[in-house]
């Protein structure tokens, strides 16, 4: 009974490292792109490989690693991710994530335009009015 215990919390234990690496050094504020990014200037390719239970992880593992660079750039586009199964795994993940980025430098990293959305603005920008008789969300009428 105590061994099935044992074996029954180690697993729990195993289950429950999911989703465990942090961001580091300021990779939080990395900009993930959807697409090759316009006006921006390319650094390098890197190539990460990480045995993780979930792809978010994985992600996070990419981006804590470009900030590990000596040119870290501001943002990143995944160009390829694949899986591949880890061997004689016993305990611990069954699969190993791949995932290759270009990295970038933008002057606006928030505000990125990408060739997957042909060009436009990936931020959403203010409307101003300048008319004097409208309202604070663009209705005329009362102030």
């Amino acid at each position: 009974m105590k061994k099935l215990f044992l074996f029954c919390s180690l697993l729990f234990g195993l289950a429950a490292c999911g989703g465990m690496i942090e961001h580091e050094n300021g990779s939080q504020y990395l900009v993930q792109l959807d697409g090759e990014p316009i006006g921006c200037t390319f650094l390098y390719k890197i190539e990460s490989e990480v045995s993780v239970y979930d792809a978010d992880d994985a992600r996070v593992y990419l981006e804590n690693r470009i900030v590990d660079q000596a040119r870290a750039g501001n943002a990143y586009w995944i160009t390829s991710q694949r899986t591949r199964p880890n061997e004689w795994v016993i305990f611990g993940p069954e699969r190993a994530f791949v995932l290759v980025a270009n990295v970038y430098d933008c002057p606006h990293p928030n505000n990125v335009r990408t060739s997957a959305d042909g060009g436009t603005s990936m931020a959403a920008t203010p409307i101003i009015i300048n008319e004097p008789n409208a309202a604070m969300y663009g209705t005329p009428g009362r102030l």
